[in-house]
């Protein structure tokens, strides 16, 4: 799964400085969406350990460009993207977790290296597609009233989408 989402997003984003950032949050955001999958859990050993090591090849991929303003709108929106679903954590705590809250961070800060339209698009995607799986499952009798979806992977999920249709 890993090689493919590389692979893809490679190709849409071609051979630039970004590249490396990207595919590097590509891997970790399969293992992520997995492990979230599986155990409802977004670990903070990987979720807060990648925040220096992203901010950093995002600078060095700034600095190559010479584009320090795409780096500043990434950081902001990383922060505002986190800013946002600790809110939405805070006012309805169960419902969305802290690994949610810092996992938002961290793709908003390479949604907002490519836009801030593609922060907004991929947030809003990744809540409709969780309600539509969440409507799914509860019209076939999969779930009921009150039972729980991770929502990491329609995160990344939501992200990828929105970064690979948007680059280039």
């Amino acid at each position: 799964m890993s090689a493919a989402a590389l692979g893809t997003m490679a190709v849409a984003v071609g051979p630039r400085p970004e590249l490396v950032a990207f595919c590097w949050l590509t891997v970790l955001c399969v293992a992520l969406a997995t492990i979230d999958l599986l155990v409802y859990r977004l670990p903070d050993r990987l979720t807060l350990s990648a925040y220096p090591l992203l901010a950093g090849l995002f600078a060095a991929a700034a600095l190559a460009n010479g584009e320090p303003a795409q780096f500043l709108r990434a950081l902001l929106a990383g922060a505002a993207l986190a800013t946002g679903y600790l809110v939405l954590a805070l006012i309805r705590p169960g419902q969305l977790g802290l690994g949610d809250v810092k996992l938002a961070g961290l793709l908003g800060l390479a949604l907002g290296w490519i836009s801030w339209g593609a922060v907004l698009l991929a947030t809003a995607l990744s809540f409709v597609l969780c309600g539509a799986v969440g409507l799914v499952l509860l019209t076939t009798g999969h779930a009921r009233r009150g039972s729980v979806l991770p929502l990491g992977p329609f995160m990344v999920y939501s992200t990828f989408v929105i970064a690979l249709v948007t680059q280039g």
